[in-house]
């Protein structure tokens, strides 16, 4: 039995809503204005790693499930719904432009994050305004210890990296069969396939390292307090990671007959 949040179905529908005009845009510039169109999905891919950035200070309810007699509740950092959209947004990098490319955009894009951490330390080094009223609360907000800035930045480039590559070695192995496939191209199993299968790897995997870095090894958490939250984020990321797959297969589909002018890895 599952046991939700009443405004569980709102956020599902202005998720899906946001990743619907994330999917028409991005395909409309790449067919449109090809020149523009690895710029424009790393702007997507840096918007979202930001906005994790930000939203992971406050943690969620996401309810509970009850599996074998036993209850897990779902409790993890907002930011968790923006996951699935940054492994979505590396797929449609590396499907249109290689895995190259998709290895260059986490590096900008992580290098991005270190500006934005060296930006907010820099804020801390600044004398408040008499005036401002609302020092104690910003400070909260952003002034992240240095194990979870530490155990973010590590699991993002390992699950990253790990992502665009299984992605490319899944695309080429089943290359052929993909276009031999006769079906709806919406059903094509090849295409479900990869992308399906990297991004629940990688945000399960993005959950393990994460919280075995920050909360277990630099926080100190008891390991069985560290594999209970474990669990209930690694539901929650690869529900999202799942979830959000038709829209890579769209805009895949919307993609048929376009041909990209760059050479791909």
């Amino acid at each position: 039995m599952i046991s939700v949040d009443t405004n569980f179905l709102l956020l599902i529908l202005i998720w899906a809503a946001t990743l619907t005009f994330v999917t028409l845009v991005s395909v409309r510039i790449i067919k449109k204005h090809p020149s523009y169109g690895f710029a424009a999905l790393v702007a997507f891919y840096v918007v979202y790693l930001t906005a994790s950035q930000v939203i992971a200070a406050r943690t969620a309810d996401f309810g509970s499930l009850d599996i074998f007699g036993r209850t897990i509740f779902l409790i993890a950092p907002c930011a968790t719904i923006v996951y699935s959209f940054i492994s979505q947004v590396l797929d449609m990098i590396n499907e249109v432009y290689g895995r190259k490319k998709a290895f260059g955009a986490i590096l900008i894009s992580f290098m991005t994050q270190v500006l934005y951490v060296v930006f907010i330390f820099m804020t801390f080094l600044m004398k408040p305004s008499p005036f401002f009223e609302f020092e104690e609360a910003w400070f909260s907000l952003f002034s992240l210890s240095a194990g979870i800035v530490v155990a973010s930045w590590i699991s993002f480039l390992i699950c990253s990296f790990v992502d665009a590559y299984m992605f490319s070695i899944i695309k080429n192995k089943f290359k052929e069969k993909e276009q031999n496939f006769k079906g709806n191209h919406f059903f094509n199993p090849y295409i479900w396939l990869r992308s399906l299968l990297t991004d629940a790897i990688s945000l399960a995997l993005d959950t393990v390292i994460f919280i075995g870095i920050a909360f277990w090894i630099f926080g100190g958490m008891p390991l069985d307090q560290a594999l209970v939250l474990m669990v209930g984020q690694m539901i929650i990321k690869v529900f999202f990671g799942v979830l959000d797959t038709p829209w890579f297969v769209l805009y895949k589909k919307m993609l048929i007959g376009h041909t990209n002018t760059e050479k791909q890895n």
